[in-house]
């Protein structure tokens, strides 16, 4: 059970989820029209590469000279790419950057598996999270039924408008779907945005964990 928090950038808040609950992941959003852009509050970035905790940069459609900035500046050790990017784009950034990469793909009514086929064995992880114009953070959920189809071996996490009530919900398509690694949670456990409620996260983790 995988199990990564999302849109930190608060210093007090992070060492707060890293003391106590401490995920598995931590995910820094370095898109700037996002209200949890981390660089706004960047002006110490070794306190971000000093963190016990792999971390996670989200980026959409960004330059890939943006991304090895990041990731060498801020210490990540993944990229979840939320936009548009393409196998060419994932293939440039396998040449230049010794990181993990996550695939975000966005769901609607209109979804097929097809969409996401070309990319099989060709990212480390899926992310699998509600379509929305602000490309996630939505705190909306899509119809978690479509993953009982799943066709791939590919490992995935699942994220978009995740509660603390959805947790045996959660456990129950992780028995079902065995590519299903994990979640990801973000604006649905927040005090505001890019301030988590740290006693909300740990009751979920702990909740996820009886079983996993």
């Amino acid at each position: 059970m995988i199990i990564k928090v999302c849109g930190m950038r608060d210093p007090e808040n992070i060492r707060q989820l890293i003391e106590a609950p401490k995920p598995d992941l931590m995910g820094l959003i370095f898109y700037p029209k996002s209200s949890r852009y981390v660089a706004e509050l960047a002006e110490d970035r070794g306190f971000y590469r000093s963190l016990d905790i792999p971390k996670v940069g989200v980026f959409v459609n960004a330059h890939i000279g943006e991304l090895v900035d990041a990731v060498r500046e801020y210490g990540l050790e993944y990229v979840q790419l939320h936009g548009d990017e393409d196998l060419t784009y994932i293939a440039s950034l396998r040449v230049v950057l010794p990181v993990k990469i996550i695939k975000v793909f966005r769901i609607d009514t209109t979804w097929e598996w097809k969409y996401a086929e070309p990319f099989v064995n060709q990212v480390d992880w899926f992310l699998f999270d509600t379509q929305t114009p602000q490309y996630g953070g939505s705190g909306h959920a899509f119809s978690w039924d479509i993953l009982r189809s799943y066709p791939f071996d590919q490992p995935f996490l699942l994220s978009g408008g995740i509660t603390e009530s959805h947790s045996e919900e959660i456990k129950a398509l992780m028995g079902a779907i065995p590519a299903m690694h994990g979640v990801d949670i973000n604006s649905r456990f927040e005090l505001s945005p890019g301030v988590k409620d740290i006693a909300m996260v740990k009751t979920f983790m702990q909740k996820l964990r009886l079983t996993y």
